[in-house]
């Protein structure tokens, strides 16, 4: 199971929901990962997160600047009882059934945003962007808060252990005022460097990205912005597929495509008649 990381301006923090066992050795590796990469101000604690978690605040949950995660995917089991009366406030859009906790990571990290300046970046699978039930709701007041400014379709395969392709949600309590009422929809799922047995995204491929959203402009086939009242007509859907351009496809007439299938079959007929011929008079059929 992967950490929940929480990232803020002045250190690094981690929460996790796994048995005690597996935090131990997964803190130890979130530890010496931090060093190497330089950083020294970071705190990281085991718990369960989504039951009882452990940055707080005054009684409250402790807000940063920047909230950094990529939770459990689908996670079953999680507390969802408990947490429909949540001490902390945490279920602002509603509570997801005990099934799936994809919604109820993101609202932990809404809620751990600083009110006047917090940014989100989390990782989750693409079915948060279209499933329907309690998880259409809760999606559904997302999009009403105005909070959600960029939607990401990754390509399958960049994530070890994860089969279903991921999505990047980005929202932010401070939305620029050209940003507001609107949503910017990435298409990143042809935007990556293909290996042997994993998908990754190179510097280049994350840099490609980050100027999608950067230019914050329309796009065909890449980028879209779409307001808030073209989200609800579709629906509160955030499916990248629906809202992203397609680019114009050379149209071929019926008559055209029958002809081709007929030269093609000519061709068949011509080609099996040489083989025919050649395994003759090679002697291995007979006439």
């Amino acid at each position: 199971m992967r950490p929940a990381d929480i990232c803020s301006m002045t250190g690094w923090h981690t929460e996790k929901s796994t048995d005690r066992k597996k935090n131990l050795s997964t803190s130890a590796i979130a530890r010496m990962n931090l060093f190497l990469h330089g950083a020294r101000d970071f705190k990281i604690l085991q718990g369960d997160t989504l039951r009882s978690p452990d940055f707080l605040y005054r009684g409250g949950l402790k807000t940063f600047d920047c909230v950094i995660a990529n939770p459990p995917f689908s996670l079953k089991a999680w507390g969802a009882e408990q947490f429909s009366s949540d001490a902390y406030g945490r279920n602002i859009w509603g509570s997801p059934t005990d099934s799936n906790a994809d919604f109820a990571w993101l609202q932990h990290m809404v809620k751990s945003m600083d009110a006047g300046n917090g940014r989100l970046a989390v990782v989750l699978p693409q079915g948060v962007l279209f499933r329907s039930g309690k998880e259409g709701e809760i999606r559904k007041a997302m999009i009403e808060s105005d909070k959600l400014q960029y939607v990401i379709a990754l390509v399958g395969g960049v994530f070890y252990s994860a089969g279903v392709s991921a999505c990047i949600l980005v929202l932010n309590n401070n939305k620029p005022a050209a940003h507001r009422g609107k949503v910017c929809f990435v298409d990143a799922t042809g935007i990556y460097t293909a290996q042997r047995a994993q998908n990754i995204m190179t510097d280049d491929n994350v840099n490609e990205v980050f100027k999608l959203c950067r230019s914050y402009g329309d796009a065909v086939e890449k980028c879209r912005i779409a307001t808030l009242d073209n989200i609800r007509k579709k629906d509160w859907s955030l499916s990248v597929s629906g809202y992203i351009e397609k680019a114009a496809r050379e149209m071929i007439s019926p008559a055209e495509v029958r002809k081709q299938f007929l030269d093609a079959l000519s061709e068949v007929h011509d080609a099996e008649e040489k083989f025919r011929t050649l395994l003759t008079e090679g002697g291995y059929i007979g006439e």
